[in-house]
């Protein structure tokens, strides 16, 4: 099968509604294939608005104007039986990366996305998968994240190659990094047995120790959705148009999944 790129470019409300009916129809399709939908969460503040509009979940009449045929298993929001949301309790959560902070610091990716979407929604707590940042060693909490990685899909990958995650949401930094792989981390960036690791983000948003995702990891993804602001509107062209290959997420080529390129439009 061979991948393909996708471009969105919408007013905000517009992409995310979008970004929400496709991530949906994605968990559906996984979860009827494989009987669970695996899903790994992007960092950052660019993620806030999806989350809160992800747990909200889309009007069934919306869902069937972007084309997406509804599920027989679909679920409902309580509050309104007219909204169609994710199969949550079928849903496995992970993360692409996480600032080396507790998890209660404001910028702790985890907080972030517990905020505005895991404690909206109805996951197992024993689906919730963060990366450790306790043990004041990076690198060991690298190694515990991969291992624990390993123990949930050596069942159904008993060779060894990194595991093929349903969706992998990501950020596009101003310089062109995505999960904290930066453009001047060599070493990361041609990391090629390794699934997860510890790197030093001296140019990152804040700067620090953060653990991240590795490239053999992401490529192995069934579909990779990038969410971008409007700022990084021409920075995604290029890089979505094959013009910009050093950069991290030019890096991003799935093996055989699809990128989804979900850009706000500039005013």
């Amino acid at each position: 099968m061979t991948a393909m790129t996708h471009w969105i470019s919408e007013p905000l409300d517009a992409l995310l509604e979008k970004a929400v009916a496709f991530i949906t129809d994605t968990a559906y399709r996984a979860v009827a294939e494989r009987g669970r939908f695996t899903l790994v969460l992007s960092g950052g503040n660019t993620p806030r608005a999806l989350h809160q509009k992800l747990a909200r979940g889309i009007r069934e009449e919306r869902y069937l104007e972007l084309g997406y045929k509804l599920p027989e298993e679909a679920r409902r929001c309580t509050r309104n039986p007219d909204v169609i949301v994710p199969p949550w309790t079928h849903t496995l959560l992970f993360q692409g990366d996480e600032r080396y902070l507790p998890p209660s610091h404001p910028d702790s990716n985890y907080g972030m996305a517990r905020q505005t979407l895991i404690r909206n929604v109805c996951l197992k707590p024993s689906n919730i998968h963060r990366m450790p940042t306790e043990s004041g060693d990076p690198e060991a909490d690298a190694q515990r994240y991969e291992m624990l990685l390993k123990g949930l899909f050596h069942k159904r990958n008993s060779n060894n190659a990194p595991p093929s995650f349903d969706l992998i949401l990501l950020g596009l930094g101003d310089d062109g990094h995505t999960a904290s792989l930066m453009p001047d981390d060599k070493g990361a960036l041609e990391e090629k047995e390794r699934w997860v690791i510890a790197v030093n983000a001296p140019n990152g948003k804040p700067p620090g120790i953060r653990l991240t995702l590795t490239l053999p990891v992401i490529n192995e993804a069934r579909a990779v959705l990038f969410l971008v602001p409007p700022s990084r509107h021409e920075l995604a062209r290029s890089i979505s148009n094959g013009e910009r290959p050093e950069l991290p997420a030019g890096m991003v080529k799935p093996r055989s999944g699809d990128v989804w390129w979900f850009v706000e439009g500039v005013v």
